[in-house]
């Protein structure tokens, strides 16, 4: 496996009508699939065994301060 980046991020949530703080980190790739905009002082390195499917941290993570 490989190591990679991911960030948590900020996007739009329709239910909410707002921006909101991402529960999970995931990569670059994923988070501008989904239009959001990554928070570069929340980068961590992982392997990559430990990303779903979608590019997203697999597991609950604590959000950043």
């Amino acid at each position: 496996m490989s190591d990679v980046e991911v960030y948590y991020f900020t996007g739009w949530d329709q239910m909410q009508g707002d921006n909101v703080l991402s529960k999970r980190p995931a990569t670059l790739e994923a988070i501008k699939a989904r239009g959001g905009t990554h928070l570069p002082e929340t980068m961590r390195i992982v392997d990559s065994s430990q990303l779903d499917e979608n590019g997203f941290l697999k597991g609950t993570q604590p959000s950043p301060s």
